[in-house]
């Protein structure tokens, strides 16, 4: 393993017998914090701003970094068809923009919801 990393065995056992670093100790208190703050649904921005409420002081950066190191992630809502109905509708839709007969520049511009088709209706 040592050879993987491009390390000394004695390198390696002193690291291993090392105590945590201040940072380190610092970030896992701060790990506890989040977690009493953490509500579920909460990001690093609403996070920070709760810890910051209670008066702890760390950046955003660093909530962020903690958040992703101790795999506290918040719930994502999901689309949900309450209609099956809906879903058959949305996924027969026909996306007429990709269906275009475009022969020169500008007959269609970005951000165009309705467009008159060039050679009929």
């Amino acid at each position: 393993m040592c050879r993987l990393y491009g390390v000394t065995r004695a390198g390696f056992y002193a690291w291993r017998s090392r105590e945590r670093s201040e940072r380190e100790r610092q970030n896992g208190k701060l790990a506890e914090r989040i977690r009493s703050v953490h509500r579920g649904t909460d990001g690093s921005p609403r996070v920070y701003r709760a810890l910051e409420d209670e008066g702890v002081r760390a950046s955003e950066t660093r909530v962020a970094r903690v958040l992703r190191g101790h795999g506290i992630k918040a719930r994502v809502a999901t689309l949900r068809y309450t209609n099956p109905t809906l879903k058959r509708f949305f996924v027969s839709a026909r996306n007429e923009q990709l269906e275009l007969d475009l022969k020169a520049p500008d007959q269609v511009w970005v951000g165009d919801i309705t467009y008159i088709k060039v050679g009929g209706v």
